[in-house]
């Protein structure tokens, strides 16, 4: 518990706020990117292009960004990245053509595929196993306060003070990351320190498609992140023309949504929930995730949507915290950053397809139609995947057994 371990529980708050902070300049920079581009006449593709540079590196990079995070130390990995990140931030300030500051966000992105991944697989040492949901919902918290101040403030400084202004703040929210590991208390020795074999790259998608429980819960949260992306490209054209709301009303339902997922992260904070009790708690975020969106299809006001989509929001964060700890403890220890990483490569698809999808399927049919279908395939893959979760999740497999199953998936 982290009464139990309060020096690292502290280093965890430490991580979880400079983390957030590079967040926040990440939703600066992001949207006076897509500012900037709109003003030079960027159409729709190009704006898609630019979000889709992003996480493309989250997929592509995936197996290798997970096994550097286990062969390399996070307090050696992440200082020489977030440096050159910095750099490549304060590229993007200069108005170059719409390609450069693309490779630009690309650049970044493989940088954080690297740098994320290396701070979750270490979360279980620095602060215990036990610790995880809360350390999860912590950052959950501040990720959203993240998400929530980001665009405001961004447009405010755009307005004032141009559109170089928050690409440069977002360097050096780099900057400052990068000097984070130097104050802290963290682990000397990479956590696989064995000769390299031929196909670890791919050990944490073999274990993911193995490991019974986290291969639902990399499925769960493949769906859901489908469901919501489909949602947040729906609620624009939901909102606005079906409900004839303003658009100050569509910036409300993003926020209540966001104000969702913080209240439950402080809640989910606080609260000692044991491994075998995860998965109770991840069914029941995924249930009020899906009743949220499909109550959100059937509003027939606006005002309806301040009371469905905050219990959505509370969902999600329940679900990304809880499904995120849990895989981090069954995963064997010396290849935790691998397996981390393939979940965060298999979202990321789901992220993309969805928003793909989204743009056409809601040209196709009534945005309505688009957000009830979401949160009716919520409901349909929790139904599916609940026996899944009905095993007892136990203790993590002992280095003997964890060296066994991997010498197995290696050969």
């Amino acid at each position: 518990m982290s009464r139990e371990n309060p020096a690292g529980w502290k280093t965890v708050r430490v991580i979880a706020v400079a983390r957030a902070l590079s967040m926040f300049g990440d939703e600066l920079a992001i949207f006076a990117l897509l500012l900037r581009v709109k003003h030079d006449g960027g159409g729709a593709l190009d704006i898609a292009a630019i979000l889709a540079a992003g996480h493309l590196p989250l997929i592509l990079l995936s197996p290798w960004a997970g096994t550097v995070a286990d062969r390399v130390p996070v307090r050696r990995l992440a200082p020489v990245v977030n440096v050159g990140q910095a750099i490549l931030a304060a590229l993007l300030a200069l108005n170059s053509p719409l390609f450069v500051s693309i490779g630009l966000i690309s650049l970044i992105g493989a940088g954080q595929a690297f740098t994320a991944r290396a701070w979750s697989g270490t979360l279980p040492e620095i602060v215990g196993k036990d610790v995880l949901p809360r350390a999860m919902s912590l950052i959950q918290a501040l990720y959203a306060i993240a998400w929530m101040a980001g665009p405001g403030i961004a447009g405010l400084m755009v307005s004032n003070l141009g559109y170089a202004t928050p690409m440069l703040a977002n360097s050096m929210t780099f900057a400052a990351l990068a000097l984070v590991p130097m104050f802290l208390v963290l682990p000397f020795h990479a956590r696989e320190r064995g000769p390299r074999k031929r196909g670890e790259v791919w050990v944490g998608l073999q274990i993911v498609r193995r490991e019974p429980v986290i291969r639902a819960l990399t499925i769960l949260l493949f769906s859901l992140v489908i469901a919501i992306e489909a949602l947040n490209v729906a609620d624009l054209f939901f909102v606005l023309d079906d409900l004839h709301a303003s658009t100050f009303i569509y910036g409300l339902t993003g926020s209540v949504f966001a104000a969702g997922q913080l209240v439950a992260a402080l809640v989910n904070e606080r609260r000692e929930v044991k491994q075998a009790r995860l998965p109770v708690n991840i069914l029941v975020g995924s249930l009020m995730l899906g009743i949220g969106i499909l109550l959100a299809g059937f509003a027939w006001h606006w005002t309806l949507l301040l009371f469905t989509l905050p219990l959505a929001g509370v969902g999600s964060s329940t679900v990304v915290a809880y499904v995120n700890a849990l895989i981090l403890q069954r995963a064997p220890e010396t290849s935790r950053g691998r397996v981390s990483s393939a979940g965060q490569g298999v979202s990321s698809v789901g992220l993309l397809a969805s928003l793909a999808m989204g743009g056409v399927i809601v040209s196709i049919l009534d945005p309505r139609i688009v957000i009830i279908i979401s949160g009716a395939v919520c409901l349909l893959v929790l139904a599916v995947l609940r026996q899944s979760f009905s095993v007892q999740p136990g203790v993590s497999k002992s280095t003997t057994s964890a060296r066994r199953e991997l010498s197995q998936i290696y050969h």
